[in-house]
């Protein structure tokens, strides 16, 4: 195997997991963060094949660079990207700042975008490669005051779909990988975004905290990323990797209520499923 992957977005969460799990199966990982001292435990985690790499992927020299690095470690192009670096940002269309909108897409979709145009052309003179985009189930199923987020992970859909049928004659296989709840402190993330818009005096304030304490609950009880961390093995591995992974499972169903429900039903469901917490 030692085939090399990058992996962004590696410093905890998903990312980490993905970095240790695939390591240990053998490949060689370039974990990427904004800063080397948050990957510091990370790289003797892998037997000695996680490398800490810098890289702040709203910047096209950060990117440069850091692939410069990557070069100089390993004479062999790289044979996996998993674009897995993202932020969130939640609350109200009408409330959250325009500066909070442009944040979150210049890592979740701008970023995603920058960091795939510099790793593809060795991927294409290579002829094979695989590139996987984390996104979200929220990109296809929207909560209240979800809106930010899941429209920069729905923008993620699109550009996959695209990006898959541009690639596959290249012999380059693209996979979207939809998590739902998480057991990481992502959500720690998200309930921060969320706090401006529960203050008194906020016009959404009520809805927000009743939002909220259903939303706190998600993520320490859900699935370890390592169960993400075993798709990604996947779609870098299979002779034919799916277009789509939902992780865990259970959120198809959720996926499928969505598709063949009249809006008006599927928006009942999920505002019942926020007022019972």
């Amino acid at each position: 195997m030692h085939k090399p992957i990058l992996i962004t977005g590696a410093s905890s969460g998903i990312g980490e997991a993905c970095a240790v799990h695939l390591a240990h199966k053998g490949f060689t990982v370039f974990a990427a963060a904004r800063r080397l001292d948050v990957l510091k435990d990370l790289s003797g985690l892998g037997g000695g094949r996680i490398h800490p790499v810098q890289m702040d992927v709203t910047s096209s020299t950060s990117i440069r660079e850091a692939l410069g690095q990557i070069a100089e470690h390993t004479s062999t192009p790289l044979f996996g990207l998993i674009n897995n670096a993202g932020v969130s940002v939640m609350g109200p269309v009408e409330r959250v700042d325009i500066d909070e909108w442009k944040r979150l897409y210049e890592t979740n979709v701008f970023g995603l975008v920058q960091v795939t145009q510099a790793v593809l052309p060795q991927m294409r003179e290579e002829g094979l490669g695989r590139i996987i985009n984390i996104g979200s189930v929220a990109g296809r199923i929207v909560m209240p005051f979800f809106s930010p987020y899941a429209s920069s992970k729905h923008a993620v859909e699109g550009i996959s779909d695209g990006l898959r049928r541009e690639c596959e004659p290249l012999g380059i296989r693209v996979s979207h990988i939809r998590p739902g709840f998480i057991n990481t402190q992502f959500g720690v993330q998200e309930h921060k975004s969320l706090e401006p818009h529960m203050q008194e005096g906020e016009p959404y304030s009520d809805a927000v905290q009743k939002f909220n304490a259903w939303h706190e609950r998600g993520h320490p009880n859900a699935s370890p990323p390592s169960q993400v961390a075993q798709v990604v093995y996947h779609a870098l591995t299979a002779s034919k990797p799916h277009s789509r992974y939902t992780v865990p499972k259970k959120y198809m169903g959720y996926l499928a209520l969505r598709n063949t429900m009249p809006s008006a039903v599927v928006d009942r469901i999920l505002a019942r499923t926020i007022a019972k917490g």
